[in-house]
């Protein structure tokens, strides 16, 4: 596993024809002005996948468990809860709170529908390594590393705890790809 830091002023991009699976802080960032990660991630997103300007093919993939993820903490509308707790001084309207999540939903499906993020089903490998590494990672985060590594295919988040669960564990991965993240000094509260 190589650990890359996106957000790294020398970060040159992804190589040409790389396989990402995007985990559910990054879309949740990326789809939600309210996300703490919102601002770095956009770059991300503005630089070095959604360009015009890039000369470069990704794949980005989504699986069951991301969707769900984000159905359920958009539903809940916990990025918005954050923010309010961050910033007491500023208030949220219901008509807000309905707003973020439609728009949310509405963006992932626009992605979903234009092959932008593509489906990734597991197997029976990915839910036995799930199973064998759920303690040490969550159950979410085991599922979502173990198919990476199942497909040899690289790994985006900004969840720093779970790099550092995935590089205690490593050797339940050893087929992962690189794993792109971003230092919590990087988000913007």
């Amino acid at each position: 596993m190589e650990k890359i830091d996106f957000s790294a002023s020398d970060f040159g991009g992804f190589s040409d024809g790389e396989d990402i699976l995007v985990d559910t802080c990054i879309l949740l960032a990326y789809l939600n002005s309210y996300d703490s990660w919102c601002e770095v991630v956009t770059e991300l997103f503005d630089k070095h996948i959604l360009s015009e300007d890039l000369d470069k093919t990704l794949f980005l993939y989504i699986n069951p468990c991301v969707l769900n993820e984000i159905m359920y903490l958009t539903g809940e509308n916990r990025t918005i809860q954050h923010y309010m707790r961050k910033h007491r001084s500023e208030t949220v309207t219901d008509e807000e709170i309905e707003e973020v999540e439609r728009k949310t939903v509405h963006a992932l499906r626009i992605l979903i529908e234009n092959d932008i993020l593509i489906p990734l089903v597991a197997n029976k490998e990915t839910y036995l390594r799930q199973m064998n590494t759920y303690k040490e990672l969550g159950s979410a985060d085991s599922f979502n590393a173990s198919l990476a590594n199942d497909y040899g295919i690289s790994f985006l988040t900004v969840d720093n705890r779970l790099v550092e669960n995935i590089e205690k564990n490593i050797s339940n991965f050893p087929d992962l790809g690189k794993v792109y993240y971003a230092p919590p000094e990087k988000q913007s509260y």
